[in-house]
């Protein structure tokens, strides 16, 4: 061999890392097979021409409320957005489009943060009960335990978003959700088609609220008024137009429902409420979607530590200097990926506070139980939901 010089370069000193998938969603809905789109299949889009080339038409018998959909979801969220479908016969019911989204999740390999529900029957569903379509909290119920069960089995946290189906229109008929737990859900009130018009239109305009959960960061509340206001031109409430219902009871019951604000043209999105009490930690999208994505990083971080040699101390006790290593690469972890992207709010009156704490217990004996017990805590930003001031006459100088 000549002599030579041989420089190999190094990898995994920067400690970059992967970017996750926050806006990745799923469409389940009731579908018509044709010859290049099949129900119960997986498909992956990144426009509406690629649902349109996969046969995917506004044809009234068909796929209409799936073209529709996708098409509120490109609009809001923008060419490009990376988004999943899978169809499933129009004859199944709104339970079983439940259960069938637990194949295109597992099919993702964990990509998949949220499910979009758009329920189209062959023969129109007619009963109701409380307001909705009969059986609606088995439904939810449903959705929450596989939600949870992606979360804590397969550490994909997701979350899904309902419609309001069958609403009757009528404030007082809802029960809400004032006792309820489902937090990994949240439904939809508010159409951009009226329910006697040609189509009609019985659940809600889910592909917009997906597309502005698909372009917002975690922390971002759907209805931030800077975000400028949604796609369509208008919305209603059955047959009325948003701007002459009073949505405030449907707000008040945990609905996502829209509304217009005073000198600014469009729609917006009221708050972004989950289906579940106003106590819980999670009853806002923005606080579930930025605990998830600090859970995952979280997560990945601690899975490098499984099965590490741990310096103990002569009780048996993990030394201080390996716990606040552990601490730092958590913290470091989040930091990189939420803090300085924004999505934690960190204290500028502390020196070099991020937003994220990390803490190890020191005081179990490690040698015994084999166990790192930790808290991990963050800091979101809090939502200006009421700006309350004076205004009046100053005549002092």
């Amino acid at each position: 061999m000549k002599p030579n010089v041989n420089i190999g370069f190094e990898n995994g000193n920067i400690g970059v890392v992967a970017t996750l998938p926050d806006g990745v969603g799923v469409t389940v809905a009731s579908a018509v097979a044709n010859g290049t789109f099949a129900l119960e299949t997986p498909y992956t889009v990144y426009s509406l021409e690629d649902a349109e080339a996969l046969g995917i038409i506004p044809t009234v018998a068909g796929n209409y409320e799936l073209h529709k959909t996708l098409k509120e979801f490109y609009a809001e969220a923008g060419k490009g957005t990376e988004h999943w479908i899978y169809g499933v016969a129009k004859t199944k019911t709104l339970d079983e489009l439940i259960t069938a989204s637990k194949v295109v999740l597992t099919a993702s390999n964990r990509r998949i943060r949220f499910v979009v529900v758009k329920y189209a029957p062959s023969v129109a569903d007619t009963d109701v009960t409380a307001g909705l379509i009969t059986g609606f909290e088995a439904t939810m119920a449903a959705a929450q335990v596989i939600a949870e069960d992606y979360t804590v089995e397969k550490t994909q946290p997701l979350f899904f978003i309902l419609e309001a189906y069958n609403y009757t229109g009528v404030p007082a008929d809802l029960v809400g959700f004032t006792e309820a737990t489902t937090n990994r859900v949240c439904v939809l009130i508010g159409d951009t088609e009226t329910r006697t018009g040609t189509t009609l239109s019985k659940g809600a305009a889910v592909g917009v609220l997906a597309g502005r959960i698909a372009k917002n960061q975690v922390h971002t509340n759907i209805g931030r008024v800077k975000d400028g206001a949604l796609k369509p031109l208008e919305f209603f409430v059955l047959d009325v137009p948003v701007e002459q219902v009073n949505v405030d009871p449907l707000n008040d019951k945990g609905f996502i429902t829209l509304r217009t604000h005073t000198g600014k043209s469009g729609y917006y999105f009221v708050d972004c409420p989950m289906a579940c009490t106003v106590e819980d930690d999670y009853h806002f999208l923005n606080r579930r979607r930025v605990i998830d994505k600090a859970f995952v990083l979280a997560n990945q971080t601690l899975t490098n530590f499984i099965l590490d040699s741990v310096p103990v101390t002569n009780e048996g006790k993990i030394q201080t200097s390996y716990a606040k290593a552990l601490e730092a690469e958590v913290e470091r972890v989040i930091a990189q990926e939420m803090t300085a992207k924004g999505e934690l709010s960190a204290d500028v009156t502390v020196a070099n506070d991020t937003g994220v704490e990390c803490t190890i217990d020191t005081t179990n004996n490690v040698v015994q139980d084999s166990t790192i017990n930790g808290r991990i805590r963050i800091r979101p930003y809090g939502d200006a939901r009421f700006l309350e001031f004076t205004i009046g006459f100053n005549v002092t100088q």
